[in-house]
């Protein structure tokens, strides 16, 4: 956690940043309240007053009507290795121009309360939040070594064990990615209503958001259900692309569940459609197997068939074209509308992009060819900026 997060907290979204605005990406461990410490009239040992890292409250009664106090207070904060002075307004609105250019010059945050926030709901809501991130780190870490390893039978069942979930028999996830929309617009109802999963949890995931659930039954309808729940977190389904995978054993099949909901989710932002269940993917998926256990043969193959296409001195507009044709499965019409030309443009420039590709081969073959190194390239495109 650091101050930035810190300022996203709900109970602290009105503070306002006064100076050190370079220092906002300083860590945060604890939370602690100043009241007199820093008045010439009490003596404490100064390296135990506050512990490093931390973001210190205050209401600045220690300089009512010593304004000169203040300065003598930022600085030693800054030497006890301080992330932050957050101060509630009851005694001190403004603060003097010198305490504000100090901090500024040395990055450390100065906070100004929003209104009449309770020390203690602050502290009580950072430490809840860094719990949270705690808990998630771990969830995190568990999802990438089932995305990323092939797992036996005994080691899934091991680490599922390791969540403390109580998971029923059938697992169905799906994979969200979000579409312009700020994860801090939403992200903070998203994570406080799992509880209504009862079975089942949240995680992220590189750049997208998993949710994954378990059911006694395979009929449960886990869609329905997903986008209900995201309605009542008052989080707009619309801003969001969604990959679904099929329901599976979930001592045997997880893994395979969060891989199906991320690559459909992946394809599904390739097509520009909402959403997209893996069974659909049909011989999609076979690129998909083949990217994940040889990305290195699988880009061999991309570089050297679109070579044409990717040297800097090609036409850009004919590797443009070619993405666009591929993802509207070959309707000219609407390439052209994506590209704001005619058809015949887009005719001309995939006649070209055909004699520089595969000039001897045949219309089905040419498709079929470019559309396997085109998906190819936009996989891993999409993975690659994550």
């Amino acid at each position: 956690m650091n101050v930035e997060n810190f300022l996203q907290l709900p109970i602290t979204k009105e503070f306002t940043v006064i100076a050190g605005h370079s220092g906002l990406h300083k860590a945060v461990h604890n939370v602690e309240i100043l009241d007199f410490e820093f008045s010439p009239d009490i003596h404490h040992v100064r390296d135990t007053i506050f512990t490093p890292n931390s973001v210190v409250l205050s209401s600045l009664l220690f300089a009512k009507q010593k304004p000169e106090y203040l300065l003598n207070a930022v600085k030693s904060l800054i030497e006890l290795g301080a992330s932050a002075l957050a101060y509630k307004p009851v005694i001190y609105k403004d603060l003097p121009k010198e305490v504000l250019t100090y901090a500024e010059e040395r990055n450390f945050p100065i906070l100004r309360f929003g209104g009449d926030e309770f020390f203690e709901k602050i502290i009580l809501e950072t430490m809840a939040y860094a719990k949270t991130q705690d808990c998630s780190f771990f969830l995190e870490t568990i999802v990438r070594r089932l995305m990323e390893e092939d797992l036996a039978e005994e080691q899934l069942k091991s680490i599922l064990q390791q969540i403390d979930r109580p998971f029923d028999k059938y697992v169905f996830v799906a994979n969200l990615r979000g579409r312009g929309l700020s994860q801090s617009d939403w992200q903070q109802n998203f994570l406080s209503m799992e509880p209504l999963l009862k079975s089942g949890l949240l995680c992220s995931y590189k750049q997208s958001h998993f949710i994954i659930i378990t059911h006694p039954s395979q009929q449960f309808q886990a869609e329905r259900f997903i986008h209900e729940w995201l309605t009542l977190s008052a989080i707009p389904t619309e801003a969001f692309t969604f990959g679904y995978s099929n329901w599976y054993d979930t001592q045997t099949g997880i893994s395979t569940a969060l891989r199906e909901a991320f690559f459909a989710s992946v394809f599904a932002e390739i097509d520009k459609v909402l959403s997209c269940h893996y069974k659909s993917l049909a011989s999609d998926r076979l690129l998909i197997e083949l990217y994940r256990k040889n990305p290195t043969f699988a880009m061999d193959y991309v570089t050297s068939f679109l070579a044409p296409l990717l040297d800097d001195k090609a036409d850009p507009d004919l590797l443009e074209t070619a993405k666009t044709y591929i993802t509207k499965k070959g309707n000219i019409k609407e390439v052209a509308v994506d590209h704001y030309c005619h058809p015949n443009t887009v005719r001309y420039r995939m006649a070209k992009i055909r004699q520089l590709v595969v000039p001897i081969d045949n219309d089905y073959v040419f498709y079929e060819r470019l559309a396997a190194a085109v998906k190819l390239y936009l996989l891993h495109s999409k993975l690659s900026d994550e």
